[in-house]
């Protein structure tokens, strides 16, 4: 069984596929996903459905919040994804656990037991034959790009985050191209400083910080108070 477990960055290059899976929820949440236990397997309750666990970590947190999940994935997607290994499914599994987060649905605790995350056939464009998750406003992206690279670069004095990530570009259903336009509308306000398809934030973005949080904890109490689990 391969298992992809990383160590706790803050940064990581694309081109390495062995370095951590760091993102940011459109809510807000800041994740590292730490833990995928490859490969999918049958479920154990005889349902009709694939079973992969793994973990993600609140990034930054003293108090060590986590999420252990079981992702679940219907007969209908193997069919129509064709296979379920790492390079096929990675993109998929970690955006359903963004989504899952954005749908309130995930607790970050300090311990607890394995909470459900399900990638089902809203997550697929049967017509065009491939992964397809929901369009997403405008706005939206560009808060979440300003976020990605506050808490990916901005904390630590890293260096540049990429801005168009595949997986991403996947999450809120835009193209790479378009991801970095918009981008480019950050940098005219003063808020990234742009080196081709990577950025750092300025003062000016690191100077919401407030906001930023503020975002990120109503993204935790939201998955806490739909499970009515405490951290």
């Amino acid at each position: 069984m391969f298992q992809r477990v990383f160590p706790h960055l803050a940064y990581y290059n694309l081109e390495d596929m062995n370095t951590p899976l760091l993102f940011v929820t459109l809510s807000g949440v800041p994740i590292h996903v730490s833990e995928l236990k490859w490969p999918f397997h049958p479920s154990g309750s005889g349902a009709d459905w694939f079973v992969l666990h793994g973990r993600a970590d609140l990034l930054q947190s003293e108090d060590k919040l986590h999420v252990e999940v079981a992702v679940g994935m219907t007969q209908t997607m193997k069919e129509s994804l064709g296979t379920l290994d790492a390079e096929n499914a990675e993109g998929l599994v970690v955006n359903a656990i963004r989504k899952t987060v954005d749908n309130g649905q995930l607790a970050f605790v300090k311990s607890g037991k394995l909470q459900p995350v399900h990638v089902t056939s809203r997550f697929y464009n049967f017509r065009a034959g491939q992964i397809q998750f929901p369009a997403q406003d405008e706005h939206d992206i560009l808060e979440m790009i300003k976020r990605r690279i506050y808490w990916l670069s901005g904390q630590k004095e890293n260096g540049p985050v990429e801005i168009a990530h595949p997986y991403d570009c996947q999450y809120v259903n835009l193209s790479r191209d378009k991801m970095i336009d918009l981008a480019k509308q950050l940098g005219a306000q003063g808020l990234i400083k742009l080196d081709g398809d990577k950025a750092t934030p300025t003062q000016a973005l690191l100077n919401e910080e407030a906001a930023i949080r503020a975002a990120m904890h109503k993204g935790i109490e939201a998955g806490l108070a739909a499970t009515k689990v405490s951290a």
